[in-house]
């Protein structure tokens, strides 16, 4: 359930641009869990062949944490309901 909340609203809050740094956190957690319990078996590349009993490899997973870590360092942006809120 936890996890849930936080891909939907974790994302929805980075659309948006409110609260995006506890935001990011918490993707970049995500993704990493579940590098660590599902995909690192399955190595790297994702399967774009779609072959039936191999699963994806954590390529993605990478590149959502790569995109989280900028938000992360970089903030909200100007158009953000955060920078709204707190302008400095």
């Amino acid at each position: 359930m936890l996890v849930a909340f936080i891909e939907c609203f974790g994302g929805l809050a980075m659309i948006l641009g409110v609260l995006v740094r506890p935001a990011a956190v918490g993707l970049i957690i995500v993704m990493l869990v579940a590098i660590a319990k599902v995909h690192w078996s399955n190595g790297f590349f994702i399967n774009w062949s779609l072959e039936p009993g191999k699963g994806h490899g954590f390529e993605m997973n990478l590149a959502l944490i790569g995109m989280a870590l900028a938000v992360l360092v970089g903030g909200a942006g100007a158009l953000s309901i955060d920078r709204w809120l707190r302008p400095w």
